[in-house]
């Protein structure tokens, strides 16, 4: 064989036997089997070196993950408690305030993004179709906060940070109504979880919680839903828009939102049970630092630094770790006199509920892990050899 036939080969995975047995036509039968056979193995062998390369380089994370993710679980942690002290604000006025402060954070960081977008995509986020989704996102994220502040006033901030971190199990509950396919685990950690609500709510009768009420705990649940329609709406852009070109308009939307209905339903400077009220209160000396720590911390640290360290770990992990909030959220509370410790019944039923939102979180990650492994499969099958190599390393 010549130096050519040698070098085409090798380009081609197979072995120079193969390569004269394919050209000659008069082999035996076994002779191209073996050749099949030989570049089959080939191609394995390419697949699973690319694939292990992406593992080795997916579990290089830098020295910072673990930092940011437990001071973003912490800063996220501590928005309850903080809003909490802010006594004698009206609390739609309140959830306005840390908005307003929000959008002007975003603001820099929303004209250094957009000025550098393409033509293409500016005018993209400029159609009628993405302006509306943009609006309604800020349509929902208004009345997820102005009902979460609102519950930390109408019950405990346990039964409120409990209630609220039920997204998963909303949303397993809302594709089931859809008639989409669910696993048996995600199906299980949804009773589980609707087990740890009955507990919680027959525990503050028989505990006699004064800071419990029904209503209260229904405004923490629809804040959870509110919030499952806020990031349902946020997944037709997001996949596309850079973030904070995303979250600028639609926070500001929400600020102006709650400032107006502050200012309808709370009044501009009291309200009539007595409460701080007006859009820009937030400038008193007794409230500027708390208002500007719930923009900065819980706003920009935590959910900046969650959005960050996502690149690196799985959204499961990210998920179990918000998963903390309640306990730490009570802990703070606690500790900073804003709530009492709760009662036996709510955290045995906390525990139930948060059992059950880890379990739909794992059965839903592992569910479109499957998946997503049968269509890479599939894709690998009916594709040629470079072409099934790129499709196993897409992210």
């Amino acid at each position: 064989m010549d130096e050519a036939n040698l070098l085409g080969s090798r380009s081609l995975g197979q072995s120079p036997d193969c390569q004269i047995s394919s050209e000659g036509g008069t082999d035996s039968e076994i002779g191209g089997s073996e050749c099949e056979r030989d570049s089959i193995t080939s191609q394995l062998a390419r697949k699973e070196k690319y694939s292990d390369e992406a593992l080795e380089e997916s579990q290089a994370k830098p020295w910072f993950v673990g930092p940011v993710l437990l001071f973003a679980v912490l800063a996220v942690s501590s928005a309850g408690a903080v809003t909490k002290s802010m006594v004698g604000v009206a609390p739609i006025t309140n959830a306005g305030w840390r908005l307003q402060v929000t959008s002007i954070i975003l603001l820099p960081g929303f004209l250094w993004q957009w000025l550098r977008l393409p033509r293409a995509t500016r005018e993209r986020t400029k159609e009628s179709t993405n302006l509306t989704i943009l609006a309604f996102s800020g349509v929902a994220l208004a009345l997820h906060f102005g009902l979460w502040v609102w519950s930390l006033d109408h019950t405990s901030l346990a039964h409120s940070l409990l209630f609220v971190s039920t997204p998963p199990i909303v949303l397993a509950v809302l594709a089931c109504l859809q008639g989409q396919p669910l696993s048996r685990g995600e199906l299980n950690g949804v009773a589980l979880g609707m087990v740890g609500v009955l507990v919680i709510a027959a525990g503050s009768r028989v505990e006699n919680d004064n800071d419990v009420t029904l209503l209260g705990d229904f405004g923490a649940f629809a804040a959870a839903i509110a919030f499952v329609v806020y990031i349902s709406a946020g997944q037709h852009l997001r996949g596309w828009m850079p973030l904070y070109v995303y979250a600028f308009p639609v926070t500001s939307v929400a600020a102006l939102l709650l400032a107006l209905g502050g200012i309808g339903l709370e009044g501009l400077e009291k309200s009539s049970t007595g409460e701080i009220c007006g859009p820009f209160g937030w400038v008193r000396k007794e409230y500027w630092l708390p208002t500007l720590y719930l923009a900065l911390g819980p706003g920009f640290v935590g959910h900046t630094g969650l959005n960050a360290v996502l690149r690196y770990l799985s959204s499961l992990i990210i998920a179990m770790a918000i998963t903390l909030e309640p306990p730490l959220g009570t802990a703070l509370g606690w500790l900073l006199g804003v709530s009492s410790a709760p009662g036996i019944w709510t955290c045995v039923g906390g525990v139930v509920l948060l059992l059950g939102t880890l379990w739909v979180n794992y059965s839903s990650e592992q569910r479109k892990i499957k998946s997503s492994s049968k269509a890479s499969t599939v894709g690998a099958d009916n594709v040629p050899e470079d072409e099934g190599t790129d499709l196993l390393l897409d992210p």
